[in-house]
C-alpha cells in the first residue's frame, strides 16, 4: 500500500502532524510519502472565489506557471492508494483556500482523507459557520482522521472519522532531567495582554527565569525551549494546542486561567461548547494573580529537576495516551476500509 502526504512546509501544526503520522505510517509498514505541497490545490481555486485578495489576471498568470508540474504532480497522485490532506480548520474548508472538490474529479476513486487535530463533526461552532459561509464542509473528504475525539463536544469515533491521534514519541521529546526552572510564556494574543504581563510579573517576582515567546522560530529551535521549559502559561484558548502536547512530552506543567481554554484536554464526558472541563493533573488551574504566585511558589520549591518532569509526563501519557503514541488500531481499520475500497470508492 502506498499513502501520499500533503501539506504545507511551513513552520506549525500541521507540518507537525504530517511529520508525525508519516512516521507511524512506516511503523506499520506503509510506504508513505510526504510532500509539502499543499498549494497545488490552492491554484486549482477559480479567480471568482478569491474575492479581492488577489487581482484575477495575475491569479490566472500565477497559476499558468505552475500548470505543468502541478499536472504531473495530480497525475503521480493517482499512483497512490490514498491521499491524506493535513491542513487546519477552517482552512481546509474554506472555497478560497483550496479547492479539494476539483482535484477529487481527477482523483477517479483514490480516496482522499483529512487528518486534523480535531474532527470537523465535534465543532459545530465551525459546521455552523461553514454552512452561513457557502463553505465546504464535511462530506468535501472520504474520511477524517483526527487527533482528539473532543472539541467543543464529545463524540466516539464513527463513520466517518477515526481517532488516530498523534505520533509525538517518534520526534524524541521526552522528560529529560532540567538543567533548572524555567517559564515559558506563550505568545501574545490580543486582548490578553494584561494576562500576560502579569504571568511575566509573578515570574520576575519568584525570580524564575522565563522566555516569553515572540517572532519566529523553527521547529528544531522551538523544541529546544521546550525541553528545557518546566511551566508554559496559556495565553488564549485552542482547539487542540500541539504545543500543549510537545511541552507535555518533555514533562512540562501547563499553567491556564480556565479550564474551557484546553478544549480537547477536558476529560468530562459531556463537556458544554467552550464551557469549563476536568483536566488532568499535568495542568495547573489558577483563578487570578494571586493565586497564580501561590500556586506558582508552590510547585517551584517542590520541583526535583529529575523527578517532576517523569511525574508530569506520566500524568500526560497515562491520560491522553492517544496524544503522545499513535492509535496504531485505529489507524490500521482506516488502512483495512481503504484496502477493501470500503472509502473512496465513487463515480465522479
Amino acid at each position: 500500500m502506498k499513502i501520499a502526504i500533503i501539506t504545507s512546509g511551513k513552520v506549525g501544526s500541521p507540518k507537525v502532524l504530517s511529520s508525525c503520522l508519516h512516521a507511524s505510517l512506516k511503523e506499520q509498514g506503509i510506504q508513505a510519502d510526504l510532500f509539502n505541497r499543499i498549494d497545488v490545490f490552492k491554484r486549482l481555486v477559480d479567480p471568482s472565489q478569491l474575492g479581492q485578495k488577489y487581482h484575477p489576471a495575475l491569479w490566472s498568470i500565477y497559476r499558468l506557471c505552475f500548470l505543468l508540474p502541478d499536472r504531473l504532480f495530480i497525475r503521480k497522485l493517482n499512483s497512490y492508494d490514498a491521499i491524506i490532506i493535513v491542513e487546519t480548520s477552517p482552512y481546509g474548508f474554506l472555497r478560497h483556500s483550496y479547492n479539494f472538490a476539483k482535484l477529487r474529479q481527477k482523483l477517479r476513486n483514490t480516496p482522499l482523507l483529512y487528518y486534523g487535530v480535531y474532527y470537523l463533526g465535534n465543532a459545530p461552532t465551525m459546521v455552523k459557520y461553514l454552512k452561513e459561509n457557502n463553505h465546504y464542509s464535511i462530506d468535501l473528504f472520504d474520511w477524517h482522521l483526527a487527533v482528539c475525539e473532543v472539541t467543543e463536544i464529545r463524540q466516539k469515533p464513527q463513520a466517518p472519522w477515526s481517532q488516530i491521534g498523534l505520533h509525538l514519541k517518534s520526534t524524541d521529546l521526552r522528560p529529560d532531567p532540567k538543567e533548572g526552572l524555567l517559564g515559558l510564556v506563550d505568545f501574545a494574543r490580543p486582548g490578553f495582554e494584561e494576562m500576560r504581563d502579569a504571568q511575566i510579573q509573578v515570574l520576575k517576582k519568584l525570580k524564575i527565569p522565563y522566555v516569553a515567546l515572540e517572532g519566529k522560530y523553527s521547529i528544531e529551535e522551538i523544541r529546544e525551549i521546550y525541553r528545557k521549559a518546566t511551566f508554559y502559561f496559556m495565553q488564549s484558548g485552542e482547539s487542540f494546542g500541539v504545543p500543549l502536547a510537545e511541552c507535555l512530552s518533555c514533562g512540562c506543567y501547563i499553567f491556564t486561567p480556565d479550564s474551557s481554554w484546553p478544549m480537547a484536554w477536558r476529560l468530562d464526558q459531556q463537556p458544554q461548547i467552550h464551557g469549563p472541563g476536568t483536566l488532568a493533573d499535568c495542568f495547573v488551574l489558577y483563578r487570578n494573580k494571586t493565586d497564580l504566585e501561590e500556586k506558582l511558589r508552590r510547585l517551584a520549591e517542590t520541583y526535583d529537576l529529575e523527578n517532576t518532569p517523569k511525574q508530569v509526563f506520566d500524568f500526560f501519557s497515562s491520560q491522553y495516551p492517544y496524544y503522545y503514541e499513535s492509535n496504531k488500531k485505529a489507524m490500521q481499520e482506516v488502512l483495512d476500509k481503504i484496502r477493501n475500497r470500503e472509502i473512496g470508492h465513487r463515480n465522479n
